[in-house]
C-alpha cells in the first residue's frame, strides 16, 4: 500500500479492500476465476479455503465463509471429510467470499470485470434465494495522519447522517433487514455524535463507541480500526477473535447483486466518496449537525406542550 499521511476524499489512488459474498459457486471455481484474471498461483488451506498469491494486485482469499469447515483435525481424515461434504451443502444457505488485498480505487472495474465472470459462472447475489443474506463489504485505508479523533469523528457524523439516504437508495434486500450483520446504530449513539458540541479525545471517541456498539454488527463497523489504534481497549470490550485490526474504515454494506449488471463495486465506492465529501466540508458539516439539534429541541418543546 502507497505510503499517504491522508486518504481521507482520495479518488482514484485511495486503496479500498473488497469482500463479496455470493450463493452456489464454490471456492474452488472462484479461485480459478480469480487466477484466470490476475494470474498468481493457487494454494489450498483446506476444501473450502484458498489463497491466490502472487497476483498483480497482491493475495486473495477465497473461502466458505463458515468457520468451523476450515480447521483441521488429527483424528485419520474422518472429521475432515464430513467437513468437506457439510461445506458442499453448505453453500446452499453460507456465503462463499472473495477478500481482495487493497486496490487502487481506480482499478475498482477489474473487480467488477471479476464479479461479472463469477456471475456468469453460476455465482447468485443477494435477491435470488429466500435465505441469501449476502452482502459487500468495502475497506477503505486510512494513512498515519488520518488515525486521529478529529478525522475519524467527522467522518463518523457525515456517514449517520448520510445512512439513511444510503439505505434508500441501496434498497436493503429484506432478508438482510431480519438478519442483524448490518445493523443501524442505536439512537442515543446518534444523539450523542450528532450533537455539534461532541468533540472527544481518541480515547473518549474509542470508549463511546464501545459503550454503545459492543459489537462487530455495526453497518459502519469501527471495531477494525480502532483496534488498530487500541488493540487492548477494543479486546477488553468484545473479546470477539474476529476482529482484524487494520487501519481502515469497514463499510458493510446490505446488497450483493451480483446479477444486475447496473450493479457494481464501483459504484458503491462513489457512494462512500459522497460520504466523505460531507465530513470534508468542515462549515457544511456544522450547519448540518446544528440543523440536527434545532429540529430535535423543536420536537421536544412540542412534546412537552401537549402535557
Amino acid at each position: 500500500m502507497p505510503e499517504q499521511e491522508t486518504w481521507i476524499g482520495e479518488g482514484n489512488r485511495r486503496p479500498v479492500g473488497v469482500e463479496v459474498e455470493f450463493g452456489r459457486l464454490d471456492a474452488v471455481q472462484a479461485a480459478a476465476a480469480v487466477r484466470r484474471r490476475f494470474g498468481g498461483t493457487l494454494r489450498a488451506s483446506s476444501a473450502h479455503r484458498l489463497y491466490v498469491e502472487d497476483t498483480e494486485l497482491g493475495t486473495f482469499k477465497v473461502e466458505l465463509d463458515w468457520d468451523w469447515v476450515h480447521d483441521a483435525y488429527d483424528d485419520g481424515g474422518i472429521v475432515d471429510k464430513a467437513k468437506e461434504l457439510l461445506g458442499e451443502l453448505g453453500r446452499e444457505v453460507v456465503p462463499t467470499e472473495v477478500v481482495t488485498p487493497p486496490v487502487p480505487a481506480g482499478r475498482l472495474p477489474e473487480i467488477d470485470g471479476l464479479i461479472g465472470e463469477l456471475a456468469r459462472l453460476g455465482a447468485e447475489g443477494t435477491r435470488s434465494g429466500l435465505l441469501y443474506g449476502f452482502g459487500l463489504h468495502l475497506n477503505p485505508a486510512l494513512g498515519p495522519g488520518d488515525l486521529a479523533a478529529d478525522p475519524i469523528r467527522r467522518v463518523l457524523q457525515a456517514y449517520l447522517l448520510e445512512a439513511p439516504a444510503l439505505r434508500a437508495a441501496i434498497d436493503v434486500d429484506p432478508m438482510r433487514v431480519l438478519l442483524p450483520f448490518v445493523e443501524p446504530f442505536p439512537r442515543p449513539y446518534l444523539d450523542l455524535v450528532l450533537d455539534p458540541d461532541y468533540q472527544p479525545s481518541l480515547v473518549g471517541l474509542i470508549d463511546d463507541y464501545l459503550r454503545f456498539n459492543a459489537t462487530r454488527n455495526r453497518e459502519l463497523d469501527l471495531l477494525p480500526l480502532f483496534a488498530e489504534i487500541d488493540r487492548e481497549r477494543v479486546a477488553t470490550a468484545v473479546p470477539d477473535p474476529k476482529i482484524s485490526a487494520r487501519p481502515t474504515f469497514h463499510w458493510r454494506l446490505p446488497n450483493a447483486d451480483i446479477e444486475d449488471p447496473a450493479w457494481t463495486v464501483t459504484g458503491q465506492w462513489a457512494r462512500w466518496l459522497s460520504v466523505e465529501t460531507v465530513a470534508l466540508d468542515r462549515d457544511g458539516l456544522a450547519e448540518r449537525l446544528a440543523a440536527r439539534r434545532r429540529r430535535t429541541l423543536q420536537r421536544e418543546g412540542l412534546w412537552a406542550s401537549l402535557f
